[in-house]
């Protein structure tokens, strides 16, 4: 195969100094004992404009995968300044019914990454997290 084609078809490199979206998931610890199923979904959305917009977004791209619509219950919420980028942040942690596949960026943003470690601990708190990751930066 021609390495140029190679090249282009790969996925681009993240870019963390950017406009980027950070996101984990897991099992949510607030609704144990329930039948239903939920998903805690953890979101940074860091960009100069239209943050919210991006966010409601990704919500709206589960609603389109399925005929059944699901609340989502914000958790955690924490905004501030991308270090010296001239960017914002957002983020957000959320419960929801819907499942990890129907997760989508489309029509957000093409410079996403899973990040493990955006995640609830017991020693350092996400929002501690969030903080280091984003302000000193």
């Amino acid at each position: 195969m021609d390495k140029n084609i190679l090249e282009n078809t790969q996925k681009p490199k993240f870019r963390f100094k950017d406009r980027h979206i950070l996101w984990n998931w897991e099992k949510s610890s607030l609704h144990r004992g329930e039948e239903r199923e939920f998903v805690r979904y953890h979101i940074i959305i860091a960009d100069d404009r239209f943050i919210e917009e991006k966010l409601e977004r990704i919500q709206l791209n589960f609603q389109d995968k399925s005929i059944i619509s699901h609340p989502f219950e914000e958790i955690l919420r924490l905004e501030g300044k991308f270090g010296n980028t001239g960017l914002n942040y957002l983020f957000v942690s959320f419960d929801t019914e819907y499942p990890y596949d129907f997760l989508s960026f489309e029509g957000v943003s093409r410079n996403v990454k899973r990040d493990p470690d955006l995640r609830e601990r017991k020693a350092l708190s996400i929002k501690d997290y969030v903080k280091r990751l984003y302000e000193s930066a």
